[in-house]
């Protein structure tokens, strides 16, 4: 049978983090005591800004989930008000991967997107996962957009000593 893909709601709190816990335990890291209450805390808080799609089969199994940031910025002369989304997790549990489901659940963000007048969609792509995105739809950024990565505060203190 065909999983259902659903925007995830408050009460589905646990099983986004259950499939964080799931996704990052196969990527190799430890699990700390916690963290499931940890994500579903800081996914309940932030929820309005965290649009999460849930596939689950017909027994209600979590099979995978989409995970994105909507970014709000304010309108400029040049552009109108429009959002972005970040999608920060892919992920589909290893007995429901060869399958499509991963593209079918970007196929219906794309839908929220279309929906909600979203201007761009990002996402940091692991090089396995590369003929997914582009299939989807992804391609590299312009030449305009750069990255920073943390500890942000070492250089500022440091450029702070130079100018004194």
């Amino acid at each position: 049978m065909t999983p259902t893909i659903v925007r995830a709601r408050r009460e589905d709190a646990f099983a986004c983090a259950a499939l964080r816990l799931q996704m990052d335990l196969e990527a190799g890291e430890s699990n700390r005591p916690g963290f499931i209450a940890e994500y579903a805390d800081h996914w309940l808080a932030h929820y309005d800004d965290l649009p999460t799609w849930l596939a689950s089969s017909a027994d209600g199994t979590a099979l995978g989930m989409v995970q994105t940031s909507l970014v709000h910025r304010p309108p400029a002369l040049a552009r109108p008000a429009q959002p972005s989304l970040y999608i920060a997790v892919v992920f589909v549990t290893p007995s429901a991967r060869g399958q499509g489901l991963a593209e079918r659940m970007l196929r219906i963000v794309d839908a929220w997107a279309d929906a909600h007048d979203v201007a761009r969609m990002m996402l940091n792509a692991r090089p396995r996962a590369r003929r997914l995105y582009e299939r989807a739809g992804f391609g590299p950024p312009d030449e305009r957009h750069m990255q920073r990565v943390a500890p942000f505060g070492l250089d500022a203190r440091r450029d702070a000593e130079r100018a004194s």
